[in-house]
């Protein structure tokens, strides 16, 4: 059995610029701590995203993420990568520290 959960990360520009925006789903947490308390699931569909949002603009991205045992999971797994739109190099904003989005699959 499957559990399919959909997801909405929200992107939101604070500026004023357009900025590029690439999402990468396949970062996964390999800590031993984090193995230990959050189990292993998998997004379902495409794995990157590359998009542009112009200046205070919100965008919803649709996800999917899928579990095939019950447990604690933490979906703030998602890499984001953005640079402004006339410049070269992309650079990090880390949500690597931010707090686990956790989710508790009861049943599957």
């Amino acid at each position: 059995s499957l559990c399919l959960v959909p997801v909405t990360l929200l992107l939101s520009n604070c500026s004023q610029a357009v900025v590029d925006v690439m999402i990468d789903l396949r970062h996964k947490t390999t800590s031993p701590e984090a193995l230990e308390i959050h189990g292993s699931f998998t997004w379902l569909g495409q794995t990157q995203y590359k998009l542009q949002l112009q200046g205070q603009e919100v965008y919803s991205l649709q996800l999917t993420a899928c579990f095939v045992h019950t447990g604690v999971y933490n979906l703030g797994t998602p890499r984001v990568f953005a640079k402004l739109a006339d410049q070269v190099t992309l650079s990090e904003t880390s949500q690597q520290n931010s707090m686990p989005a956790l989710i508790i699959i009861n049943s599957i």
